[in-house]
């Protein structure tokens, strides 16, 4: 009788370990075409949660997946994926297509032909994750009809923010711009320092010129005093960065390139180290601007605090015979070309250097010297055991 007992309630125990184990969304890893070839036969959106497994934020939507209401809701409404930050699929179909990751969890929609439908980062309760669901099921309300109902005026606070955050996963930076300059120029000046615009800076403003970053970077004291220093370096950090290194950033003055290296040093950067990051931004805006004595000063200085060593000459060499319209820089060049040999390079750095060095001496109308530095970069490179042609046709040019 006792066994009898103990058999029925082992029964018992089994059945309600199976019951739980049915219960919570019913996740998928690991063959992410299977998860779509399924969405496809059974006709359902896919949702896929990004996570990673040392992720505390992560682990606290556990119990919200395991709920009832949510699980029954997604196991009846989507394919359910998982794709963990360290694995294939987060390389090949979260980066590979592009999007960017500010936090975790983030929750994305797909159709069934892997079109994005809808993204989320929201807070760890059933009816914040079962809304979600709901939206990416609307057309009129998921992530993907943005564009749309924004270029037809809608423009509320909380609709900025939540396209600002789709188009910077997206990375569609133009859109992403416009929608954070609409929600900066409706804030009062009053509010610059709230919570929410200070998060506003660290996931989604991505432009030095938005309102609220131009605020921001100007009284960094004032956040430093609300928020962790640290923090508030960072996020300056990181928005002059996305601007000095954007297609805007291309289109920047010289004047504006070293306000750039102001904010750096700031934001707590080392002012070598601001130097070092506004070095090309700021050779570029010279040379568009036709400074070319500027930017021959600017490397000559730079060369004097910072050790350089052959590649980086080498890309200097290479650099000015790309820009210049004349050879005003040669003379220059001729001492980063000396300094350069001088670290003692291998071969073929060695038949790099001569190679730009007789392109510059050719551009100088120094025939000889640039024959017999081309006559020297074929040897080094033959030497080298590395490509000569290059500077075969380069001699062949000058007519050495």
């Amino acid at each position: 009788m006792h066994t009898r007992f103990c058999l029925v309630g082992l029964l018992v125990l089994l059945g309600t370990l199976v019951a739980e184990a049915q219960h919570g969304i019913q996740f998928s890893e690991n063959n992410l075409q299977k998860a779509f070839t399924e969405a496809r036969a059974q006709r359902k959106p896919v949702f896929v949660e990004v996570y990673s497994s040392s992720c505390h934020v992560c682990q606290s939507f556990i119990p919200v997946f395991n709920d009832k209401q949510v699980s029954d809701f997604y196991n009846q409404q989507f394919i359910n994926y998982r794709i963990e930050v360290s694995s294939p699929d987060f390389q090949q179909f979260i980066l590979g297509r592009k999007l960017f990751v500010p936090s975790l969890p983030l929750f994305l929609y797909y159709d069934a032909n892997q079109n994005l439908q809808h993204l989320a980062i929201t807070n760890p309760t059933a009816q914040d994750v079962i809304r979600q669901g709901q939206l990416a099921l609307d057309p009129k309300q998921r992530s993907a009809s943005m564009k749309q109902r924004f270029v037809a005026g809608e423009r509320s606070a909380q609709f900025l923010i939540d396209y600002g955050m789709y188009s910077r996963v997206t990375s569609d930076t133009v859109m992403n711009i416009r929608a954070m300059d609409a929600y900066a120029k409706q804030q009062s000046p009053s509010n610059y320092l709230s919570e929410t615009n200070f998060l506003a800076l660290q996931k989604l403003i991505m432009d030095v010129d938005n309102p609220l970053a131009g605020y921001f970077l100007v009284h960094l004291p004032d956040y430093a005093k609300k928020y962790d220093p640290k923090l508030v370096n960072s996020t300056a950090e990181n928005i002059v960065m996305y601007s000095l290194y954007s297609s805007r950033g291309n289109a920047y003055s010289s004047a504006k390139v070293v306000k750039m290296r102001e904010y750096l040093i700031k934001a707590g950067v080392s002012t070598q180290m601001a130097r070092n990051r506004v070095l090309l931004p700021l050779l570029n805006a010279y040379f568009r601007e036709k400074k070319a004595g500027e930017a021959v000063a600017l490397v000559n200085t730079h060369s004097t605090q910072v050790p350089l060593k052959a590649p980086d000459y080498n890309y200097l060499l290479r650099y000015f015979n790309g820009k210049s319209t004349d050879a005003a820089y040669v003379p220059s060049a001729q001492k980063w070309f000396a300094s350069a040999l001088k670290t003692n390079p291998t071969p073929k750095e060695s038949a790099e250097l001569h190679y730009e060095m007789a392109v510059a001496y050719q551009k100088a109308g120094k025939k000889a010297e640039a024959a017999q530095t081309a006559r020297q970069a074929v040897a080094l490179a033959k030497a080298g055991k590395v490509d000569s042609a290059k500077a075969e046709a380069l001699l062949k040019s000058i007519g050495g």
